[in-house]
């Protein structure tokens, strides 16, 4: 009786050690996701520009944090960090003697190297790498 209960005590111990690496484990495989897509936000993404098909605008997210508009003049884009599957862009628009600050957060639908697709309600945005 006495090495039936030894028994079954290693093996209780044997399966919580084993079920807390996998859950280790799995920590570790989301962080590492989390930070591969970061990444993947850094640099420049561009679209048409809906006035003028000859042109494009878009952003550039750098590494420390900070953002720049490309070829928009009355929205800056100033910050931006990536929070649970989502884009947060913090952006001045000014124009007409005033200026608003607002923070737009976007659902990251498509990430790779090249393509770049964000939903914020029924509207979607497609950039490309530039």
């Amino acid at each position: 009786m006495k090495k039936q209960l030894a028994t079954l005590a290693i093996l209780a111990g044997l399966t919580l050690v084993s079920c807390n690496k996998t859950t280790k484990e799995a920590e570790t495989t989301v962080t590492e996701t989390a930070k591969d897509t970061t990444n993947l936000l850094v640099g420049s993404w561009v679209r048409p520009n809906p006035i003028n098909d000859k042109e494009v605008e878009g952003f550039t997210m750098k590494s420390d944090g900070s953002a720049e508009s490309i070829n928009m003049a009355t929205l800056l884009y100033k910050k931006w960090w990536q929070e649970d599957g989502k884009l947060i862009l913090i952006m001045e628009s000014v124009g007409n003697g005033t200026s608003s600050i607002d923070t737009m957060r976007y659902d990251i639908v498509k990430n790779t190297a090249t393509e770049l697709e964000l939903k914020m309600g029924d509207y979607t945005d497609k950039y490309t790498r530039q």
